[in-house]
């Protein structure tokens, strides 16, 4: 159990390094607030185009194909956003904050954080059905994030904004655009390949940084209740709730250590920049990232010691 807890502290080590070069960044002045804006945009609009572009080319849909695995996991996110986005606006009155808020709650981590901790317990030989789940629940994240993000942005809620939002998203279109080269088996030479995967594996880096290069502590005190809320939801309420379904369901092993990595993993690093980008507030969900990024060790160990004392995993 002591290597599942260094596991999971080894997933989230790198995330709070990174973060903490934004946060010299920011104290050595070496990005103006415009300037941070700036590389944001860039990192929206290009970077994230080229990662999730990477992720469904590479992505096998015929790999230890599960489709009662991908229905649950399709159906729980569905769940979640929907409980989430009810108690969110019921509690909060801001749309800027519900999306942020909202976001944060339904969205983890699932490929920085989990893919690692699943390899840990059982070996990256048996990881295929953990991959499996990239090729659902990535695209459906996308779509639900701008989704949500186009529906509380601004004091309005209008369905064609939120449409063309949607069609015109950059992650939104690295997802299709990969998707399709990936069914349609269309190979893509070398020369062009490597650079769009360069420009996709700055993506988690940069957005870490400039993360740090925007946080604030009055922040942290100004959105410590909603803080809170996030990140007791996205930790231990979702996955409370949805894992023992899962157990119910029958699942077991790498199967139910797969769900557990989607629903326990903490706020997803890309919430950051789509909240900046898209009207949302951004230092809200900033601030749900390192709070999550940094509880996760313990709720992650706790959900796998409790897995493994009950025979489940």
């Amino acid at each position: 159990m002591y290597s599942n807890f260094i596991v999971a502290l080894e997933a989230v080590l790198p995330i709070a390094i990174l973060i903490g070069i934004g946060l010299l960044v920011k104290k050595m002045h070496f990005l103006t607030k415009d300037e941070i804006n700036h590389v944001n945009k860039l990192v929206f609009k290009i970077l994230f185009f080229c990662l999730l572009f990477q992720n469904m080319y590479q992505a096998d849909f015929g790999l230890a194909f599960q489709p009662r695995l991908l229905l649950f996991a399709f159906v729980a996110i569905l769940a979640t956003v929907a409980v989430a986005a009810v108690v969110v606006c019921y509690f909060e009155t801001d749309n800027k904050r519900r999306g942020a808020m909202i976001h944060s709650i339904y969205r983890s981590n699932f490929i920085i954080i989990g893919i690692p901790v699943a390899a840990n317990i059982y070996g990256h030989d048996k990881i295929a059905i953990t991959a499996m789940l990239i090729t659902v629940v990535i695209p459906m994240y996308n779509v639900l994030a701008v989704a949500i993000f186009e529906t509380f942005r601004g004091n309005s809620i209008r369905l064609k904004p939120v449409l063309l939002g949607i069609a015109q998203n950059p992650m939104i279109l690295g997802c299709v655009t990969g998707i399709i080269f990936s069914l349609c088996h269309i190979v893509v030479p070398d020369c062009i390949l490597k650079p769009i995967f360069q420009v996709g594996s700055a993506t988690t880096p940069l957005a870490l940084i400039l993360l740090g290069a925007s946080f604030t502590i009055s922040s942290v005190m100004r959105n410590k209740l909603s803080i809170a809320l996030c990140t007791i939801a996205r930790l231990i309420i979702a996955p409370a709730i949805i894992l023992p379904v899962a157990v119910w369901m029958g699942y077991r092993d790498i199967e139910l250590v797969s769900l557990m990595t989607v629903f326990a993993a903490p706020c997803a690093v890309v919430g950051f920049t789509m909240a900046q980008q898209m009207d949302s507030d951004y230092e809200l969900a900033a601030n749900c990232i390192i709070a999550t990024s940094g509880f996760s060790c313990l709720t992650i160990f706790g959900w796998i010691f409790l897995g493994k004392t009950l025979g489940l995993i």
